[in-house]
């Protein structure tokens, strides 16, 4: 009969403490509860030495008190709960001691996997966070399975952080983002892709007003195929005298290899101020200079011994003082076609100050416009879309136990706008009372937060 009363009572103590339990939830659900609470799990050691416990004892005790507070979480309907289980700087603790807590937490995951009472009656979907290469085969694979097993429940999140630290999220979710960025680009059509990749040896030539950023790679083997071609033509071309010299036949080659650059246009203003690009005459072509006219041709003919003599010094490649010297009698207007050369010239300074060549002041808006909406950069949705965390919202309250306040890398970037409560509690003694005390103090600071919300 002892041992039934005994039961008895003890079934009726339990039941009594399970109403008060709901009772008291139910007067904290009057106000809001938090969608997200994470704990740091600090004070498992302490607790064993202060207990004189076996090594590892500590971090037994402390799971049982893990239970205990994620069962009274989802009782009280709090969605998303976070466990800073292990970081990637405890790998450098004793090697023994990281073998007791990987066996530990392969021990629990398993229980976890087999048992599933917690799992199955609050619909907890469990994931892992964290940089899992670094686990050991055998716990990386316990934590996978048990993912999979979860992958349907979705009423309850359970997030445990193994081999994580916050600053590796925020360095991994970089990364992430620039490799899908850069796939996005490649995967482009050509007529789609707004810049691509630019070449060391066009990056170099590109005026320094130039507004069109990044040029594709598809441009630099365009222009790599148009520089080939006017080589071949200039060797030729020096051959020739002036009067059959093949000039137009040049342009049509430099528009015929330029035309097929998917920038709109871009390739209109790289067509006119790629100044130094090493295409041989289809540079000066490109730098303003036009075509012989046909009456000017004919001139030659009939002078031919004098075409010959101007024909040679075409050949040969001026020099910069040449070059400026020629830009000077441009100016002074002492060449035939004095206006339209001194037309060029004003063009050329405009170009070197970077200004853009536009026929209205609209369509040089409009332009820019279209630069910055089609400008590839990275958004700081796609940072956080790409956290480990990505599956959670934004932490409401942090609890760390043991009287610290320090966050010791643990969710710097979701814990914003939390609340930060620390209980002096050593982890494995913390309880109900510290869980009620975490949400009051939230509702308190939540019109605050709130605010904060709306300002960002």
């Amino acid at each position: 009969m002892e041992p039934q009363k005994h039961s008895l009572v003890g079934r009726l103590c339990g039941s009594s403490i399970s109403h008060m339990r709901r009772f008291l939830f139910d007067v904290l659900s009057a106000g809001p509860i938090p969608n997200h609470v994470a704990f740091i799990l600090d004070g498992n050691r302490r607790y064993a030495r202060k207990w004189k416990l076996g090594e590892g004892m500590g971090h037994r005790a402390g799971f049982l008190s893990l239970m205990s507070l994620i069962k009274y979480c989802y009782e009280l309907q709090i969605k998303y709960i976070s466990i800073y289980a292990f970081s990637i700087d405890n790998f450098k603790r004793k090697p023994h001691e990281v073998k007791c807590l990987m066996d530990l937490m392969l021990e629990k995951i398993e229980g976890m996997l087999k048992e599933r009472t917690i799992v199955e009656e609050y619909g907890v979907r469990v994931y892992f966070i964290g940089d899992l290469k670094l686990l050991d085969d055998n716990v990386r694979h316990a934590a996978e399975q048990a993912m999979k097993a979860t992958a349907k429940n979705s009423r309850s999140i359970l997030l445990i952080c193994v081999a994580y630290t916050s600053t590796d999220e925020i360095v991994h979710a970089a990364q992430e983002s620039c490799e899908q960025l850069c796939d996005e680009l490649q995967a482009l059509k050509p007529s789609e892709a707004p810049f691509g990749k630019i070449s060391d040896e066009l990056q170099a030539l590109k005026p320094s007003g130039a507004p069109f950023g990044k040029i594709s790679e598809e441009l630099h083997e365009m222009v790599h195929a148009a520089q080939e071609s006017s080589e071949q033509l200039g060797n030729e071309l020096q051959a020739l005298k002036p009067s059959g010299a093949p000039f137009g036949k040049i342009n049509e080659i430099a528009k015929e290899k330029l035309s097929g650059t998917p920038f709109g246009k871009v390739n209109e203003i790289a067509k006119k101020k790629l100044s130094g690009a090493p295409f041989g005459k289809i540079s000066e072509i490109m730098n303003g200079k036009e075509e012989e006219k046909p009456e000017e041709k004919e001139q030659g003919e009939a002078n031919g011994e004098m075409q010959e003599d101007k024909s040679v010094e075409k050949s040969k490649e001026p020099s910069e003082e040449e070059k400026h010297e020629e830009l000077g009698k441009e100016k002074q207007g002492d060449f035939p076609n004095g206006e339209k050369l001194e037309n060029a010239s004003e063009e050329k300074q405009e170009l070197s100050n970077g200004k853009l060549e536009e026929k209205s002041e609209e369509e040089q808006k409009g332009f820019v416009k279209e630069m910055k909406e089609v400008q590839p950069n990275i958004k700081l949705s796609d940072i956080e879309r790409n956290m480990y965390m990505g599956v959670a919202p934004d932490v409401d309250i942090l609890v760390r136990s043991s009287g610290e306040t320090r966050l010791s890398n643990f969710l710097l970037w979701q814990t914003w706008n939390g609340l930060l409560y620390s209980p002096k509690a050593l982890w494995p003694e913390v309880g109900l009372e510290h869980l009620v005390w975490a949400i009051l103090n939230f509702q308190r600071a939540h019109p605050l937060f709130e605010k904060r919300k709306k300002q960002f």
